[in-house]
């Protein structure tokens, strides 16, 4: 944690030296709505409405819908089918005080296989936040957050099969400091969770699948200082923090090996918005993450995370997004993998309230310690109909297929699955 302390001191003394020359806070040099995505537009024809209670302004969605699934355990060989069925609620609210706010998310969503009804998922989420504007310019924010979730057979670590996907918990609180003055904004995060894994069974035989190794506490911090050279363009430097501590020791060699390991990122970008029909933000530098136990190599390398949006016509508009970070693969001998994404979506408003939409991406994992690397492929259709603004319809097919070579990958983990399906929105 000395390293975030530092991180923190450093924040509180530039904020010091930065705050007397501010000149009072405003937006237009970072405002990036020049430009209108399609999934944005307002349709006050076919937008839900929101609902007032009290001093809060609610928003509410029930959802259902049907999906055809051809290889729902995500496995090479001996595929099987089924047709899943989701249900679920989403709800939000938030206060339209002047200042300050406060508001909450709450969502709940059952995932029914008709046949294999041992697939069966419940995920529900839930969060309280609220602000505090101290000044025109310097705001707090706060949230305290839980999840309970169910990890998709598609995840990296569930190539090893367990009887049934594995049960998650997860649970934290997160703090942001934000302060923005004409020229200058200055955004800071720092969030703290705690995951906890429910054990697999293997299939058939009952067999206890031990997942108390991946337990474990996150820290995780960020700060972007920007500074706008125009309205139109802002450079910045950034920098992030992360930590994890593991419940348990796990067993490799002979010995007890401790996953923990802490890392950062420093970065350097632009976000902007141009008359070239085009706005993104792209950050590009070098990432390292250190583990604790020897045992396990150290990573470092490039880090980059970009996100940008082409408007060709008022009509279309096609986005774009890449990044490369380490991530935490769950797998018992292989604690960490460099992730490495690129991805390309296209939303056309065919009528103001039909939007046709179609995505691809693709994301590598290259792992340590061992010899493996997946290579996964994702790629679909969208059609949304808004009826009015209480029914939207949904339709879509998707794909995704996951090349996995090296000679440590364990069984054949590579597999295709397609997805097609239908879903129904209604907003009281």
């Amino acid at each position: 944690m000395s390293k975030l302390k530092r991180a923190c001191l450093m924040s509180v003394a530039a904020f010091a030296l930065i705050a007397p020359v501010a000149l009072g806070q405003g937006s237009e040099f970072f405002s990036r709505d020049k430009y209108e995505a399609v999934r944005e537009r307002a349709q006050p024809e076919f937008d839900p409405e929101p609902i007032r209670l009290g001093t809060f302004v609610v928003r509410s969605m029930g959802e259902a819908g049907l999906t055809s699934n051809d290889n729902i355990f995500a496995t090479s060989g001996n595929q099987q089918s089924d047709l899943v069925a989701r249900v679920g609620v989403d709800v939000s609210g938030s206060t339209d005080w002047s200042v300050h706010s406060a508001g909450f998310d709450v969502t709940a969503y059952r995932n029914q296989y008709l046949d294999i009804s041992d697939e069966s998922t419940t995920d529900l989420t839930g969060r309280l936040r609220g602000r505090i504007d101290v000044t025109r310019a310097f705001s707090l924010s706060g949230a305290v957050f839980a999840e309970d979730r169910a990890e998709p057979r598609t995840d990296l670590v569930n190539a090893f099969g367990a009887e049934r996907p594995v049960q998650y918990t997860r649970s934290g609180a997160q703090v942001d400091a934000d302060y923005q003055s004409d020229r200058i904004r200055w955004n800071n995060s720092l969030s703290l969770s705690e995951e906890n894994f429910e054990d697999g069974e293997a299939p058939g035989s009952g067999v206890n699948i031990d997942q108390d190794y991946r337990d474990r506490k996150v820290t995780q911090g960020r700060s972007r200082l920007s500074y706008a050279v125009s309205p139109n363009l802002a450079v910045f430097g950034q920098g992030t923090f992360g930590q994890s501590e593991y419940d348990t020791t796990q067993v490799l060699g002979g010995l007890a090996r401790s996953r923990d390991s802490s890392g950062y990122t420093i970065s350097g970008g632009v976000d902007f918005e141009l008359t070239a029909l085009v706005r993104g933000d792209i950050a590009v530098g070098y990432l390292n993450e250190d583990k604790d136990d020897d045992f396990f190599a150290d990573v470092s390398g490039l880090s980059v995370d970009a996100q940008m949006e082409w408007f060709p016509t008022r009509l279309t508009t096609v986005s774009f997004n890449a990044g490369r970070r380490v991530v935490d693969t769950g797998e018992f001998v292989s604690p960490s993998a460099v992730e490495t994404r690129f991805a390309a979506g296209i939303d056309h408003e065919l009528r103001r309230n039909i939007i046709l939409s179609g995505y691809a991406g693709m994301t590598n994992y290259e792992y340590e310690e061992i010899s493996r690397k997946d290579e996964n492929l994702e790629f679909g259709v969208v059609a949304t109909y808004k009826m009015n603004k209480r029914v939207h319809w949904e339709v879509f097919a998707r794909n995704r297929d996951r090349d996995v070579s090296g000679n440590a990958a364990f069984g054949d983990p590579s597999f295709g699955q397609t997805q097609f399906g239908i879903g129904l929105k209604l907003f009281p």
